[in-house]
């Protein structure tokens, strides 16, 4: 009996410690945590540092740097980014400590030597991760601390666009390989703006190198990385003060302020050629045709032979570079499931010189996939010869009608094309044309008006079966096509005015993403240009200096000091390089060649 009243006296409990809960707030709740007022959106305070900023005569070995914080704090990737400058061969060591960080030294420090230690985002607060952007600390193992700086961007040569986390590299001398073998004078990385300030340097004249540096360790690492370099020697002029542009803390979003910071050099990343020379791939694509890709531009070859084929037999075609070579076999019969291919080349040795090498590849052709019964039914003939026709309506007029075929043609019968003209009050007309091969790519063929467009007429190609027999003996199906200019009546263009123009250049219209070229010419003296057929939008005008003539952009060699070809965008007086092209609006714009490239 008293064991049923314990029971009856602990359910009893239960229920009114429920009905409490569900009245008040003062139980617990397991399904969320009570709330505590606003989110903390500050980064921690430094309370102080000690030695303190501007420190001298700081001990060579066994120094230490504590910093302490008004709350807890930790510490984020820090040999990604802790930068300490100039840099050592092993990256400084940072602890928490209580409500601070030890910075220590894994190597001694040079005597007579400023340091500068930027912390990057490495230090954040241990609850929410606010982050103390922008602190950095310096020394000197001297009686002095170096106060001169230098500020500037480093940018991609070919899109232009910013480059973050490149390393900015100073060093005393100009040694051909110093990049490549000695940690520097000073160093700096580039924010997400490619913005960069080396700090703490002196008053002498410095090369400035910048590269990618993907594995951190203060080194350029050819082939892997990408370079820049300044073809002058630069004296640092500007004086380090707390109230200096250069030195203050900019939120990330204020774009405005970020890309207002004033910049002293500018540093273009380039891509170097490999020079390393070996096969990197060969593959055999279809039953004729196979290719073969090598590591470095300008291959050599000293024979090429395919066994059981003659050597006239062989269709060979090499890239602008040279560095992948296509070819076929032009033999009508059969050929074998496996093409054995012996070539000599001049290929890197152990020792880095070309020498003659001969390699053996097997070329074996790929198989063929089975297609099922509904594939089976709609497959097309096996024996038809596909292309591509390509004729934008928007660059029709500059670049002509463009046939581009997968294999060599044994037949290019465009004898028998028919091609069109029709006025709005349809009088129709033929077209004389003129056909040109291309030159890097014997698979592409442009077809060229002897009169202009002129629009409102509307044009017709029309292509006979069997024009066209390739080296497989496939021919095509009859096809027509359809050109009309456009009739766009809301459609803009721009004019661009070029003087001064005293080389060969590279201009094209480009989106402000850089992603896409709507229109190109190549100039060799004044000239005016016109795009026409625009979009309302945003448009850049992109320029490149085409030295040697191959209508192509050609990236630089650091061993030899040769720049890579110089790229840059024009801009507009206001400083942006992005025009806003309203509809119905036939924009001119006039370029000097020779201020825009500082001639």
């Amino acid at each position: 009996m008293q064991l049923k009243k314990y029971y009856i006296y602990r359910a009893v409990v239960f229920l009114l410690v429920a009905a409490y809960c569900l009245h008040t707030s003062s139980c617990a709740s397991t399904k969320a945590a009570p709330s505590g007022g606003p989110k903390d959106t500050i980064p921690p305070t430094v309370l102080e540092v000690y030695p303190p900023e501007g420190a001298v005569n700081f001990p060579l070995q066994k120094g230490e740097i504590t910093i302490t914080f008004n709350e807890y704090v930790q510490i984020k990737d820090a040999n990604k980014n802790i930068l300490l400058s100039p840099p050592q061969k092993k990256p400084v060591k940072a602890r928490i400590k209580k409500k601070g960080i030890v910075v220590e030294f894994q190597e001694p420090l040079d005597s007579n030597t400023t340091y500068s230690l930027n912390f990057g985002n490495s230090i954040a607060d241990n609850n929410e991760g606010n982050i103390l952007g922008g602190f950095s600390y310096s020394f000197s193992t001297g009686n002095v601390v170096d106060s001169m700086m230098l500020s500037g961007t480093v940018v991609d040569a070919v899109t232009l666009f910013p480059i973050e986390n490149a390393t900015i590299a100073l060093y005393h001398n100009n040694t051909d390989s110093i990049a490549m073998t000695t940690l520097p004078a000073a160093v700096a990385r580039s924010d997400k703006w490619g913005y960069f300030t080396v700090k703490n340097i002196k008053p002498i004249p410095y090369t400035v190198f910048a590269f990618s540096d993907e594995n951190t360790n203060n080194k350029y690492d050819q082939g892997v990385e990408k370079i820049a370099f300044l073809d002058t020697l630069v004296v640092p002029t500007e004086v380090m003060r707390k109230d200096s542009p250069q030195l203050q803390y900019i939120n990330p979003l204020d774009t405005a302020a970020l890309q207002a910071r004033p910049s002293q050099v500018e540093l273009q990343l380039f891509q170097e050629k490999s020079l390393m020379q070996f096969i990197k791939d060969h593959k055999r694509f279809s039953r004729r045709g196979s290719y073969i890709k090598f590591n470095a531009a300008d291959v050599q070859i000293d024979s090429f032979a395919i066994a059981g084929i003659k050597d006239e037999q062989i269709i060979r075609q090499f890239n602008i570079t040279k560095d992948s070579l296509v070819f076929w076999v032009n033999e009508p019969g059969s050929l074998p499931d496996t093409l054995k291919l012996g070539i000599k080349y001049h290929k890197t040795d152990t020792s880095g010189n070309l020498s003659p090498a001969t390699e053996n590849l097997k070329l074996v052709a790929p198989i063929k996939k089975k297609k099922d019964k509904d594939e089976r039914k709609s497959e097309k003939r096996e024996d038809l010869l596909e292309f591509t026709i390509m004729s934008d309506n928007k660059k029709v007029e500059q670049e002509g009608i463009q046939f581009q075929f997968n294999e060599p043609l044994a037949v290019a019968g465009f004898d028998s094309i028919t091609f069109t003209m029709s006025t709005p009050k349809q009088i129709k007309s033929n077209v004389e044309f003129s056909i040109v091969q291309d030159s890097l790519d014997m698979k592409k063929y442009t077809l060229l008006p002897s009169v202009q467009f002129v629009k409102g007429n509307d044009y017709l190609l029309k292509i006979p079966e069997g024009t066209f027999r390739d080296i497989n003996g496939f021919y095509n199906d009859s096809t027509d096509v359809k050109i009309t200019l456009p009739n766009n009546d809301n459609a803009s263009s721009i004019t661009v005015s070029l003087v001064n123009v005293d080389a060969r250049y590279i201009v094209e219209l480009i989106n402000d993403t850089r992603s896409t070229v709507y229109r190109r010419y190549i100039i060799n003296d004044d000239s005016e240009l016109l795009f026409p057929y625009l979009d309302k939008g945003k448009y850049s005008i992109r320029i490149t200096e085409d030295k040697n003539s191959n209508g192509l952009f050609d990236t630089g060699e650091y061993l030899t000091r040769k720049q890579a070809e110089k790229v840059m965008l024009y801009t507009l007086p206001g400083g942006t390089s992005v025009i806003n092209l309203s509809e119905r609006t036939d924009l001119v714009q006039d370029i000097d060649i020779a201020v825009m490239f500082g001639k």
